[in-house]
């Protein structure tokens, strides 16, 4: 079983998820999760790394061409192999139309890589 350590698991949220998917690299987005994960936004859950994970990160990609994270703060739990950040989600539209949605994602990891995936809006609109 690989246990990551702080840094790591920065590592895999920070950049490996995150970064990727402002990059729009989602082979890379996808590596980052065990097959059987579950990402969950905002109560609608997407099962498995190649299926429901692959069609919503697919979807979201087409309908936003411009997405960039920014991490308001970052909490590491080692020893529970759990993360949990404070982002605001910057989304630009097709047609130029531009909006943010601010929010909460925790992230449990097995086996070095992402299980489950939990992001919550703040309220302030909701997650695409």
């Amino acid at each position: 079983m690989v246990t990551l350590r702080r840094a790591q698991i920065v590592n895999l949220v920070e950049h490996s998820y995150y970064s990727n998917i402002d990059f729009r690299r989602l082979g890379t987005v996808l590596d980052c999760f065990v097959p059987g994960a579950l990402l969950s936004v905002d109560g609608r859950n997407h099962h498995g790394r190649d299926r429901g994970i692959k069609t919503y990160l697919t979807q979201m990609l087409a309908t936003y061409p411009a997405i960039r994270h920014e991490l308001l703060s970052h909490e590491v739990d080692e020893a529970a192999q759990r993360s949990t950040c404070q982002f605001i989600l910057r989304l630009e539209d097709a047609e130029g139309q531009a909006r943010a949605v601010g929010g909460t994602a925790t992230f449990r990891l097995e086996n070095g890589k992402l299980a489950t995936v939990t992001v919550e809006s703040d309220g302030s609109g909701p997650l695409p």
